[in-house]
């Protein structure tokens, strides 16, 4: 071959046979001013089906945004029932409580529900329960499927119906997106007709435009056909120029090879510069790559299946590119399951659920779910089916899974398991900034579920922040004890503040620990196995606080913005959690301990790209500078290793 011909740095392609990786590598590189400038617009929500997130989305209001009965049956006070029995039941007059159904609002000054089945009716006025239940027993409280505040999309994110339902019971009617490249096809040709007109022979009707520009708005373009274009030379340049006026990609269709009158290559010439003409592909060689006013301008090949190819290989990543959002297609894989599913036979169960690739085999972590809970299937990337007869379905089987996205993306999806921390919201968004074959599974299973997760390969890293007393450090003695089986590494994600949140101006009064036991106040606890329980426990243990004399300490929540959301809500008064998530809903906020919170990474996939990617982003001054901004927060360890 010829070297000044097939230098791509050097001289445009008039026929020849580029690979088509090189011709994307010099086109790409022509058109860099093109892919850096990217407009923005907002519209209705409901208008946004398979748009591009340009910024993280919040929730504005909580969902359910007041409390719901869970079952039938009545609403009434849990300090009403202290003390009924099946023996000793406690009688109920009307003001104390109100009949209710599944669904119906609660009362302010109810906070609780009892089943239909464990109350017995008196008179009309009068009730007989027959046990003593918790605050919030069967009450779907206030922001159980979204929190205020809470990120529900973030930034670079492919818009769905499920988005949309979240946005809407999040409050949220209108968007930022990016704005999507319009694409103009015109087709060119005197044998061409349009459908329904007068054929004769040697007319061709023309189809080409309705296949594209289908294909391209699959790929969230918005296309749109000009009039056919006769072979004239001026009436073909009149039309590039227009098209070029109004639209981002233009899309010259035939008149791209090199025949009498073949004239795409000589305009675009004229009019900009022809970067490639002719890729080693078969069908689709001709193809012209030309640029016009900065802007892409590509000659199709005639023949309908080659301009499909020439579509899917060249254009769809141009519009890739122009977006940073690669496509969606379907698939079904083989994946290890998480965690055990049980299933009532009889019926085909799905369960949404992440999948990941984990030592070159994929991991798939089911989502915490139920009828009312939207967001687990905005949060998915697969779904999982547990047959009708089946009871269920076990650890670490191998299962048949249905991905909601491009494999790709699966084999850059970070499953991150262990205690959740609004910094690791905050890695995700950071991450899925850097293109949208990257993401982040976060899973809430607390400091000692992440542990046993990595221990077992069920995922890439976990969260951990455990108090030792015995040798007054955090996570090391842990680690050692519960991961056997890995080499990791042990990096500070960042120290933060443990403390006690109370309500705005703290109207009960809360000065330490001693006073939860209190029992008019209602605490809200995290989940067992995690990092702020374990601590709780201990400071109760040092304070000889018995938890049974806490009311609330049943009522766990997975992550510290619940914790502080319960508070917000009013369904609770009281709870342990850290400064940032207090800061996050204006609460009030008693120190009692800086602690650190660290990841755990596997050695073995430390080169990971997607994992180098991360830790470059845990170690730069713009995610410290965002980290610090949220407040509550000490970066000074940031990024540095914990030697075990």
């Amino acid at each position: 071959m010829n070297n000044e011909k097939y230098n791509i740095n050097t001289r445009n392609y008039y026929l020849n046979n580029i690979p088509i990786e090189e011709a994307l590598e010099s086109y790409f590189k022509h058109l860099e001013n093109y892919f850096d400038t990217l407009e923005t617009e907002e519209i209705l929500v409901t208008n946004s089906p398979n748009r591009i997130s340009a910024e993280p989305i919040f929730a504005n209001i909580s969902s359910p945004n007041l409390n719901l009965a869970a079952m039938d049956g009545i609403a009434c006070h849990h300090l009403s029932t202290i003390g009924a029995t099946e023996t000793s039941p406690i009688t109920l007059q009307k003001s104390k409580f109100e009949w209710i159904d599944t669904g119906d609002p609660i009362d302010d000054k109810f906070n609780a529900v009892i089943m239909i089945e464990d109350v017995s009716k008196v008179n009309k006025n009068k009730i007989k329960i027959y046990n003593s239940i918790p605050p919030m027993n069967h009450v779907r409280e206030i922001g159980e499927d979204l929190i205020q505040s809470e990120m529900i999309i973030p930034e670079n994110k492919k818009i769905n119906h499920y988005d949309i339902g979240v946005c809407l019971a999040g409050g949220i009617n209108k968007i930022k997106v990016k704005k999507v490249p319009k694409v103009r096809f015109i087709p060119t040709g005197s044998e061409l007709i349009n459908l329904g007109d007068k054929q004769t022979k040697g007319d061709l009707i023309e189809f080409n435009s309705y296949i594209i520009t289908g294909i391209l708005n699959d790929f969230g373009a918005i296309s749109s056909t000009s009039k056919i274009i006769k072979d004239n030379k001026l009436e073909i340049e009149n039309e590039i120029l227009k098209s070029v006026k109004n639209n981002d990609i233009i899309l010259v269709s035939a008149g791209s090879s090199a025949g009498s009158e073949d004239y795409t290559k000589e305009i675009i010439s004229k009019l900009g510069h022809v970067i490639v003409h002719g890729v080693s592909i078969k069908p689709g060689h001709p193809v012209i790559l030309g640029e016009i006013q900065n802007k892409p301008v590509i000659g199709l090949p005639g023949y309908p299946i080659s301009a499909i190819l020439i579509t899917e290989l060249i254009i769809k990543p141009i519009i890739e590119k122009k977006l940073n959002h690669k496509l969606i297609f379907d698939n079904t894989i083989k994946a290890k399951l998480a965690r055990k599913l049980n299933s009532v036979m009889g019926e085909d169960e799905y369960i949404r659920a992440t999948v990941g690739k984990i030592n070159n085999e994929y991991v798939a972590v089911p989502l915490p779910g139920g009828a009312g809970v939207i967001s687990s299937i905005q949060k998915a990337n697969c779904l999982i089916k547990i047959p009708r007869n089946k009871e269920g379905l076990e650890k670490n089987q191998y299962i048949d899974i249905n991905l909601l996205t491009d494999i790709n993306k699966i084999d850059n999806t970070i499953i991150c398991s262990g205690s959740h921390d609004i910094v690791l919201d905050l890695l995700k968004s950071f991450l899925l900034q850097k293109g949208n074959e990257y993401d982040m599974s976060i899973n809430p299973i607390g400091s000692l579920g992440g542990l046993l997760s990595i221990d077992q390969n069920l995922c890439h890293m976990s969260g951990t922040h455990i108090f030792d007393p015995e040798t007054n450090t955090y996570n090391t003695s842990y680690i050692k004890k519960f991961i056997n089986k890995q080499e990791v590494e042990v990096i500070n994600l960042v120290n933060r503040i443990q403390g006690i949140i109370v309500a705005k101006g703290n109207p009960e009064k809360i000065k330490n620990l001693q006073d939860l036991n209190n029992k008019d106040l209602n605490f809200v606890n995290r989940q067992k196995g995690s990092g702020t329980r374990i601590l709780l426990d201990y400071m109760l243990d040092k304070e000889k606080i018995n938890p049974s004399n806490i009311t609330g300490y049943e009522n766990e929540k997975n992550s510290h913005l619940a914790v502080s959301y319960a508070i917000y809500s009013g369904n609770s008064n009281v709870g342990l959690g850290i400064m940032s998530a207090a800061k996050s809903y204006n609460l009030d906020f008693i120190p009692l301990k800086e602690e650190n919170f660290d990841i755990v990474i596997p050695k073995n996939i430390l080169n990971e790209k997607y994992v180098e990617l991360m830790l470059n982003i845990i170690n730069s001054l713009e995610f410290k500078k965002a980290i610090n901004n949220i407040g509550g927060y000490i970066t000074k360890n940031t990024g540095k290793q914990i030697k075990l």
